[in-house]
């Protein structure tokens, strides 16, 4: 699987770097808000010759994390994200 051959080479990289990564969920755990611009993006990468091939939960990223080498992995939720950065602008920028 390519995830797991990139994570792998990445984990080999210099000690104590940190790795910010995205990941696709599942389209069952996304919320009804959320949904039609996954399929919209999905959409639009499979007619691009890109489709989206792997969706991982949470857990099964963290997993994947450690058994290709990270040491320290954890998960930081959009809305967390979103909270912490986003939760205090004046232009009321939403997530």
């Amino acid at each position: 699987m390519a995830t797991t051959a990139t994570l792998r080479q990445i984990a080999g990289l210099a000690p104590g770097s940190t790795l910010a990564m995205t990941f696709l969920l599942p389209t069952e755990l996304l919320d009804d808000v959320d949904r039609p611009g996954l399929r919209a993006s999905e959409d639009g990468a499979k007619n691009s010759g890109t489709p989206f091939v792997s969706f991982y939960t949470p857990s099964e990223m963290l997993t994947l994390a450690r058994k290709t080498g990270f040491h320290e992995a954890q998960h930081v939720s959009g809305t967390s994200l979103a909270n912490r950065y986003f939760a205090r602008r004046v232009e009321r920028i939403s997530w």
